[in-house]
């Protein structure tokens, strides 16, 4: 990989310039060498003028972001960006090469960094630029999309998932009130995971998310063979171990393995599990641009492992409702324009409820997807910032770890990764693999 030469071994590479040299190269080195800024921020588009520049996959993202000396090449190089743009003038016009490189720059550190960081650069950009912006205005059509909160909910959704799943699953099967209350990541539960690791929930959305990237759209078969090498060798597992596995699902991966069925076949009265609902964000991540291609895709991954219309219509209305947040509607407007849709009993008979004069005691937080749905409403509804929204919910105990990571999809979407607590991030298991795969789902 290129990448890691240009990392690991500071070989000359960037258009003849090691890492380090960069950092130090003279305003007038930094206005006429073109080459290098794809080396210092790359993005996932191949530049037609320098052929030889890398070019970003997830799995080289994911690489990159794990690494701290990474992360901090990528903080010193945007401070030296904006160093040069200070002490310049000539980019505050209507067309300039070095628009072109504050687009990759933001985009670069919003998949490889962080939301933040990326947004925090575009404000002190457009503070630079002062009212000149104005006469930038194509460039910032670019600029607004790639710095979006958008962005930052995405990824709230999606890790926010995870770690939902992460802090409820030690306390999973657990009687409520039967186990000291959860307030951080613990170690320990019926799989005896380390702190911060995350359970079949997440992997899950791990095999969707990856697919949805790869395959561009839904694809039921490229899925479920995710989800075989997640079952038989323990691909996009925490821990390396297979751990969690539904009843619904294992069933319909060996008739997958058999018969190659695509769509699940009911078997029995136990069809109704939240296994395809915990799973979820990657769809709304993926498409939230388009509610009734959200919605038809909430479905179809549904039926590959779940024979049932209850969980169908579980994930379509969750999947609309995570699309909306966001797209920056707020919950209670999100939720009240999917209430216009029609919808069928029994989810219908939780869509209505006051659930801020609900009693704890009503909520049960078991495996039966309306339930968990259900509880996961109560435990937003409820709360004010996600980290108390998805500790109410995983301290319900029972199915803690999917009605958490429902709750953490909602929460995140909402609320945006940036404001889930550092703790929250740092203690996840692998969280930079997650963090990136949800700036994927946007591409």
């Amino acid at each position: 990989m290129k990448l890691k030469l240009f990392h690991d071994t500071k070989a000359p590479i960037a258009n003849g310039h090691k890492r380090d040299n960069l950092l130090v190269m003279s305003d007038e080195e930094f206005e006429s060498n073109h080459g290098f800024i794809q080396w210092a921020f790359p993005t996932t588009k191949k530049s037609h003028h320098n052929l030889n520049a890398p070019v970003l996959d997830l799995d080289s993202a994911i690489w990159l972001a794990q690494r701290n000396d990474v992360a901090e090449f990528l903080e010193n190089m945007t401070v030296r960006f904006l160093q040069f743009l200070k002490r310049t003038g000539h980019w505050k016009s209507r067309h300039n090469h070095n628009h072109l490189r504050i687009s990759r720059t933001i985009d670069s550190l919003r998949l490889l960094h962080s939301w933040e960081l990326a947004d925090w650069f575009y404000d002190q950009v457009k503070m630079l630029a002062g009212p000149s912006i104005e006469l930038m205005s194509d460039a910032k059509v670019y600029w607004d999309l790639k710095a979006s909160t958008k962005h930052d909910r995405v990824a709230g959704a999606f890790v926010g998932l995870a770690i939902g799943d992460a802090l409820g699953a030690p306390v999973e099967f657990c009687e409520r009130a039967t186990f000291q209350e959860v307030t951080e990541y613990r170690a320990g539960g019926k799989f005896n995971l380390p702190a911060g690791a995350w359970t079949d929930d997440t992997a899950m959305a791990l095999c969707l998310a990856q697919s949805l990237i790869i395959e561009g759209s839904f694809n039921a078969e490229d899925l479920l063979k995710r989800f075989s090498r997640w079952l038989e060798k323990g691909e996009n597992t925490s821990t390396g171990v297979t751990v969690g596995v539904g009843q619904n699902t294992l069933r319909t991966l060996g008739d997958f393995w058999r018969k190659g069925t695509l769509v699940a076949e009911r078997v029995g009265n136990k069809n109704d599990g939240n296994g395809s609902l915990m799973r979820l964000s990657p769809v709304a991540c993926h498409s939230f641009s388009d509610l009734a291609q959200v919605r038809e895709m909430a479905s179809a991954q549904s039926r590959t492992t779940h024979a049932s219309d209850v969980a169908d219509e579980c994930c379509q209305f969750l999947g609309e409702l995570l699309a909306r947040a966001i797209n920056g509607q707020s919950y209670q407007t999100a939720k009240a324009e999917l209430l216009k849709s029609e919808w069928n009993y029994p989810l219908t008979s939780i869509l209505d409820a006051d659930y801020i004069a609900s009693d704890r005691n009503e909520i049960k937080s078991s495996g039966y997807v309306i339930e968990t749905l259900q509880a996961s409403l109560w435990a937003v509804e409820n709360s004010q910032s996600f980290d108390t929204a998805v500790l109410r919910a995983v301290n319900l105990g029972g199915d803690a770890d999917t009605v958490g990571a429902v709750t953490g999809q909602i929460a995140g979407a909402i609320h945006g990764y940036s404001q889930v607590p550092t703790h929250l991030k740092t203690g996840l298991n692998n969280e930079r693999k997650l963090y990136v795969t949800s700036q994927f789902l946007t591409i």
